[in-house]
């Protein structure tokens, strides 16, 4: 966020974003002049980043959407589009994870952790890319995490989905290479200083197998 690239006036979206780095971005990109959207399951914490936003002099309009709904995620492009007379850069940022023994892990969370980590970004492009394909332009930041490069034993699904949103950038960006104005952009923290926050999904504590489906800020 440089005097080089000043973003005032740019339109963005963020999904992801009521908590972690979603939430602290919005509220970077507001403070600079961005005009923003965010979307996320939790309106509260959408109504909070929202107020955090114009506490830094900015103007955040927030939406529900739950990004593995490829039908509502559809929905939230077209609305953000019309919105804002297009979008700019479209940052997701939705991430969860899930710790255990992969066997003592019910599949249903190991599928939940696929389905926010990796199909929630996939039907986030494919909502957006048609909008930028018509612009000629526009930038997908996809959130990754340093366990797209390093697999993490006891987060199997996690490490999975995360390799898989690597190899889902890299073929992106061959797909859009003739078009110099659309840009595919992944960022790979390790961690972050904000502590998850916890889903009302089971918490089991025995010995090494203690598991919990969380929201993940270091994505």
């Amino acid at each position: 966020m440089s005097a080089d690239y000043p973003l005032a006036g740019h339109r963005v979206v963020i999904t992801g974003a009521s908590s972690g780095i979603g939430a602290a971005t919005a509220v970077a990109f507001a403070a600079a002049g961005a005009r923003v959207v965010l979307g996320a399951r939790g309106r509260e914490g959408l109504d909070d980043v929202a107020s955090r936003c114009a506490a830094a002099g900015g103007i955040a309009i927030v939406r529900s959407v739950d990004c593995t709904d490829a039908a509502a995620v559809a929905a939230f492009a077209a609305e953000a589009r019309d919105l804002l007379s297009g979008i700019d850069l479209w940052f997701s940022c939705e991430g969860v994870g899930v710790l255990g023994r992969y066997e003592d892990v019910p599949i249903a969370d190991h599928a939940r952790v696929v389905d926010v980590n990796l199909v929630a970004h996939m039907n986030d492009v494919h909502a957006v890319l048609p909008i930028f394909l018509a612009q000629d332009r526009g930038i997908w930041v996809n959130m990754i995490s340093a366990g797209g490069f390093v697999a993490t034993p006891y987060a199997a699904a996690y490490s999975a989905s995360k390799f898989g949103l690597r190899g889902f950038s890299a073929a992106l960006r061959g797909e859009v290479s003739k078009r110099p104005h659309i840009h595919i952009c992944d960022v790979c923290p390790t961690l972050s200083t904000r502590p998850a926050s916890t889903t009302p999904a089971t918490i089991r504590a025995h010995g090494s197998r203690c598991r919990r489906v969380r929201s993940h800020p270091r994505r």
